[in-house]
């Protein structure tokens, strides 16, 4: 899932070139294809999170802030705030 959230994509006509370049270079991965919450929350597939990448969603050019796995659930959900650190309800597994 995480080469077709990212396959296809063409990143030419974005404004942040650190966001562009990294998307680019494998770097960076765009959710904003993933199911939202109501919240604004990002559910992240297992196969799609990945260690040591940036987060971003590319179509609104905004830098994901912090992704959590619920410990009850085991739910990956990503966000634009670091809600998800020092969360007592989440292991928190990535933090800009």
């Amino acid at each position: 899932m995480k080469e077709r959230l990212q396959l296809n994509r063409n990143y030419d006509g974005m404004l942040n070139r650190a966001m562009r370049d990294k998307l680019e270079r494998g770097e960076c991965v765009d959710l904003s294809e993933c199911k939202r919450e109501e919240d604004g929350a990002y559910i992240v597939p297992p196969d799609v999170w990945q260690e040591d990448v940036d987060y971003c969603n590319a179509k609104t050019e905004s830098w994901i802030f912090s992704v959590g796995r619920e410990i009850r659930t085991g739910i990956i959900r990503a966000a634009h705030h670091n809600g998800y650190y020092q969360n007592p309800e989440y292991e928190c597994l990535w933090l800009r």
